[in-house]
């Protein structure tokens, strides 16, 4: 809550949380809308319990489906009419390894930058915050 750290930086950190991952943390991020670039000290405690919540039941859901799915249901590729993706990690999500892509809630484009030795992946449109 006192790092000027960005929140993406610290959800990879071993020593802040343990076991997040590369795609957890773009997924989270973009789900509570989140600029992945934001100082954690500018993370309110609503909204870090909300994505620690989240987190939870997304690893939890992993662990149970042996995938990473992390699109909420109103956005899966037959809730949107949508393909799903074709990727050999699998798994249906918003923005990781989705680079110049189109965003599935907005249409923008996915962006990616690397940030603490890791690809990021994130939409500036939805993720402004």
């Amino acid at each position: 809550s006192r790092s000027r750290t960005t929140i993406a930086a610290l959800l990879m950190d071993q020593k802040v949380i343990a076991g997040v991952g590369n795609v957890y943390r773009a997924e989270v991020l973009f789900r509570h809308h989140i600029d992945p670039y934001r100082p954690g000290r500018d993370i309110t405690p609503t909204e870090w319990d909300a994505i620690w919540t989240d987190l939870v039941a997304l690893m939890r859901d992993g662990v149970r489906t042996n995938r990473i799915d992390t699109v909420r249901p109103e956005h899966t590729p037959e809730a949107m009419g949508r393909p799903p993706r074709v990727d050999d990690h699998g798994g249906e999500v918003y923005v990781y390894r989705r680079a110049n892509q189109p965003c599935h809630i907005c249409g923008g484009e996915i962006r990616t930058a690397d940030l603490a030795a890791r690809n990021l992946f994130w939409c500036p449109t939805c993720q402004r915050n």
